[in-house]
């Protein structure tokens, strides 16, 4: 998945609208490392930072408009295309990893071919297993399996731990372990307010939705039901069958502002993930690898250490039948559960590190061999949230945007680049810049979604600032609109001279932005443009008062 790129021309006003031209995208920066990797985050940080899909960008769903509100952008919609059961990703018989990995090797020229390929099969089949479970230990460890905790304050400048976190919802996480009994979650009818539990299963798939798109806000109780297990739920229980023993739940509960942040608490109290007691019994997969506490340090995607860890966690939560061709190269390889790759000799060690280093290569090409290109000029993975057989696609989103939600759900558009003339540099508070959308093409939803756009310095955290203001969306308080119900949002590090302005602060350095629609619709996807402007300009560009 890469990122497109908000274009931008100096001393020129831009209209959101299509756009004949397509650019080149740029790749998304990567929010974590490869290399060995601290466990030392804090649970509420993990949960506003895992969950975004940053920089990127993906297409809504297709739904039936009945009616636009040009000064809003919202769309009341006769139902939303969002699924509580998610379908399985693209699935093919002869996987194209098994392909990609052998080219991958022969062009390496390396001495044993099938042990290298199986290798590079393991690095991109199995980083996204490892990662989740390792997210699995730091959290479990500190707020114990099948405990659901909700964060009950937004983030801000201070919230420094993860990067690119946002100031829209607060977040909900338990990880699930369903090798005793079923979880049963429930909570209550929602009006008016973006609510959604993501389950994933502990490959990273979106397994199921559940929340205001696809429940209508009514509510109600919903057993997580783990793979084998025999028996039966109470009447008026929705069964959500979850295909691995583990599993992460994952919510968001929209705040509409700061003053809206009590009403959010208060209905997080009404969320609870209890155990289903005595109706069954039976589950399949192997005992669990969480062990208290985490280690410290991870060891690296590219090192022994990774191998072994990805045995252990095969073992525990064992892989779909559609992964068996996968699955059956890495195991001639001599990687499997049970297995000790490279103890043998050093030699035989350096060719499956040498592997891993070519699999670690191949992750990143995901965006660019897996990507279709829309009319927008935009570039998006050909899948999101749930993957089949698109094994680097899912190694990419889950090494640097874990718990991307799928399409129904929500589109993520971002930019750290502009462009003035045929020159492309950063954004950064040298410069002055403007996004301007006319009356009718504010970035539409549906009716339980919402939008914003939030700035981040060049780490990636949230400004500090006079105003306390780091995003901008529907719910800002004092909201400015033109006399013609357009809106403008001016992003620059001094306060504007105007009055009655849409004001985004931005820090002196280097900067980026991400739009964020929750319940898109289809024009969602449209480019969106960030306009820079001279500092002398001294046209007048707003037409409200």
């Amino acid at each position: 998945m890469q990122v497109g790129r908000w274009v931008v021309k100096r001393r020129k006003r831009w209209r959101c609208g299509a756009r004949t031209s397509l650019e080149p995208a740029m790749p998304t920066g990567q929010l974590g490392s490869r290399r060995r990797t601290s466990r030392s985050l804090l649970v509420s940080a993990v949960l506003v930072a895992l969950s975004l899909v940053v920089l990127g960008c993906s297409s809504g769903p297709s739904k039936t408009p009945r009616r636009e509100t040009s000064t809003s952008g919202k769309i009341s919609t006769a139902g939303s295309a969002a699924k509580l059961i998610e379908p399985p990703g693209p699935v093919r018989a002869h996987p194209a990893l098994l392909d990609e990995a052998r080219a991958a090797c022969k062009n390496a020229r390396v001495a044993d071919l099938t042990l290298c390929a199986g290798t590079v099969d393991a690095e991109v089949w199995g980083l996204p297993l490892v990662i989740m479970s390792n997210l699995r230990d730091s959290l479990a460890c500190q707020i114990k399996v099948n405990v659901l905790y909700s964060s009950v304050n937004l983030d801000g400048p201070n919230s420094t731990s993860v990067a690119y976190s946002n100031d829209d919802t607060l977040y909900s996480t338990a990880f699930l372990d369903l090798r005793a009994r079923p979880q049963l979650l429930r909570f209550p009818a929602v009006s008016g307010r973006y609510v959604d539990f993501q389950l994933l299963d502990m490959y990273t798939n979106t397994i199921a939705d559940v929340g205001v798109l696809t429940g209508g806000g009514h509510g109600g109780t919903y057993a997580f039901v783990g793979p084998g297990w025999h028996g039966t739920v109470p009447k008026g229980v929705v069964r959500i069958d979850v295909p691995t023993p583990d599993a992460w739940l994952l919510g968001r509960t929209q705040v509409k502002g700061s003053g809206d942040l009590n009403a959010a608490v208060d209905l997080e109290a009404g969320y609870s993930l209890t155990s289903l007691r005595g109706r069954g019994s039976g589950t399949t997969g192997g005992p669990t690898t969480l062990t208290c506490p985490a280690p410290a340090l991870l060891p690296s995607s590219t090192s022994l250490g990774f191998l072994g860890d990805l045995e252990k966690d095969m073992a525990a939560d064992p892989p779909a039948a559609a992964d068996s061709p996968v699955v059956q190269a890495m195991a001639t390889s001599g990687i499997a559960p049970g297995q000790t790759p490279g103890a043998g000799s050093s030699s035989t060690a350096g060719e499956y590190l040498q592997a891993l280093e070519l699999g670690a290569s191949l992750v990143p090409s995901a965006a660019r061999a897996g990507s279709t290109t829309t009319w927008t000029g935009w570039i998006r993975g050909a899948v999101e949230g749930t993957y089949g057989t698109d094994y680097p696609e899912r190694a990419l989103l889950a090494e640097e945007t874990l718990g991307t939600q799928v399409p129904a759900q929500a589109a993520y558009f971002g930019a750290r680049d502009a462009q003035s003339g045929a020159t492309t540099a950063p954004l950064a508070g040298t410069g002055m810049y403007e996004i301007r959308f006319p009356a009718g093409d504010l970035p539409p939803y549906g009716s339980d979604g919402f939008r914003s756009i939030t700035l981040y310095n060049a780490a990636g955290f949230l400004v500090a600032n006079p105003i306390d203001r780091y995003s901008i969306g529907d719910q800002t308080p004092g909201l400015v609109l033109g006399a013609d119900g357009s809106l403008t949002i001016d992003i620059s590090p001094g306060r504007p001279t105007q009055k009655d302005v849409n004001w985004l602060p931005a820090p002196t350095g280097a900067f980026s932005l991400v739009l964020r629609v929750y319940d898109p619709t289809p024009a969602s996807t449209r480019r969106f443009l960030v306009p820079a402007r001279d500092p002398n300009d001294q046209v007048n560009r707003h037409t409200g008062a």
